[in-house]
């Protein structure tokens, strides 16, 4: 992998501001955690690696403090994977 990489951004009907594409994710999860590991994201704001860690075979615990954008998360999470999974309040 380049030290540069060049990845387009992706669209989110949600309102959350920092959503990172799942091209970007996906590359540094598969090199970072085996299938079957587990992948912490302690700032899931949209819930990006959570999906893209579901798509990969990992398990995956995400951290959200903003309810707003647990819940976004959430939601999203639940469109995409067809897995229901609640974040939890801290």
């Amino acid at each position: 992998m380049r030290t540069v990489v060049s990845i387009n951004t992706e669209s989110f009907p949600g309102a959350h501001f920092a959503v990172f594409p799942k091209k970007l994710v996906r590359p540094l999860l598969k090199a970072s955690c085996p299938k079957g590991g587990v992948v912490l994201d302690p700032f899931i704001g949209s819930g990006t690696v959570g999906i893209v860690a579901y798509e990969e075979d990992r398990n995956w615990i995400g951290i959200e403090l903003n309810k707003e954008f647990r819940d976004i998360a959430n939601d999203r999470i639940l469109r995409e994977t067809n897995q229901a999974y609640n974040l939890l309040d801290i």
